[in-house]
């Protein structure tokens, strides 16, 4: 099993069916499934994803229903439950460091206590974590399923 922390745009990129360029983002969401990838992430994914989701329900973009489906889909993922005043600081220092906001920040901070890939469809994300010595992936780069 792969380990990788996944960021809230992959998600939310697998969750719209209107989003283009999709195929990275449901490999990802496949390989979750069937546990050939192990995901983790920051306190605040949920948070991040629920507000999106929020967004979405309220614009009529997607259903209450399938909103509900997405947030219990993501019960695979992982939430690092570290201490969060020292996880706040490295977050914080991360951000200072290489330019991103505090929220992405926490994804660099987890790919980085988890020692794995950071993967996301954020190309200042993705920038950053590169800078900061993080391995990361852009969603682009995830190979798309097979049809």
């Amino acid at each position: 099993m792969n380990p990788a922390v996944i960021d809230a745009s992959v998600i939310l990129r697998w969750a719209f069916v209107d989003e283009t360029d999709r195929d990275g983002a449901v490999a990802v969401a496949e390989a979750l499934q069937a546990g050939s990838l192990v995901a983790s992430a920051p306190p605040n994914f949920l948070l991040e994803v629920a507000a999106s989701l929020v967004l979405a329900i309220r614009g009529d973009r997607i259903s209450r229903q399938t909103a509900d489906v997405i947030m219990g889909a993501l019960s695979v993922i992982a939430i690092d439950e570290t201490n969060p005043d020292r996880f706040a600081e490295a977050a914080m220092e991360a951000a200072l460091r290489v330019g991103v906001r505090v929220p992405d920040a926490a994804y660099i901070e987890t790919a980085r206590r988890a020692q794995c890939t950071l993967i996301t469809a954020d190309p200042a994300l993705l920038d950053g974590a590169l800078r900061f010595g993080i391995s990361a992936l852009a969603l682009d780069d995830v190979p798309a399923r097979e049809t």
